[in-house]
């Protein structure tokens, strides 16, 4: 028989507290990002804070540079970067089964600071000049949302 006081003494643990903006448990972003032990993950312009949840773990970790069949690669964007040339070259770096993941400021966010494009807008000119898929959008924290893309299985067919 099942013992009724312990189902009900697990009944009546608080659930765990809400993560916080900017106060990510360290190994959320990870789990997040889909990023798993014994990857090869490329870092580029990440923010200091984020750089520990990345270091522990035997992860091959590479800032700022990537080089051919990673498993993820993460991007930071920033003011001025043109996505379209950026994904082209990453998308030459990762795996068949890899991800890049393009960070970006969330649109409210964007909205105060009269950044340029919305979410939808840049993922829609990523898929049209590479061969990459839209996948997923994750909010990271901190007022920023990663975008997935993953290579297409067939080659997309060049327009004329």
């Amino acid at each position: 028989m099942c013992d009724i006081r312990k189902i009900m003494s697990r009944l009546r643990k608080p659930p765990p507290e809400p993560v916080k903006t900017g106060d990510m448990e360290e190994e959320s972003i990870r789990v997040k990002l889909s990023v798993r032990p014994s990857s090869k993950v490329c870092l580029f312009h990440a923010p200091k804070d984020l750089l520990p949840s990345f270091m522990k773990g035997d992860l091959k970790l590479m800032l700022d540079w990537a080089e051919n069949e990673c498993d993820s690669i993460i991007y930071w964007v920033r003011q001025g970067d043109d996505l379209k040339d950026i994904t082209l070259h990453l998308e030459k770096q990762i795996k068949p089964s890899g991800r890049i993941w393009i960070v970006v400021q969330e649109e409210k966010t964007a909205r105060k600071e009269s950044a340029g494009e919305t979410i939808s807008q840049i993922q829609a000119e990523i898929t049209e000049y590479t061969n990459l898929l839209k996948g997923k959008v994750v909010a990271i924290g901190g007022g920023t949302s990663a975008l997935q893309f993953v290579l297409r299985k067939e080659a997309k067919e060049p327009e004329e």
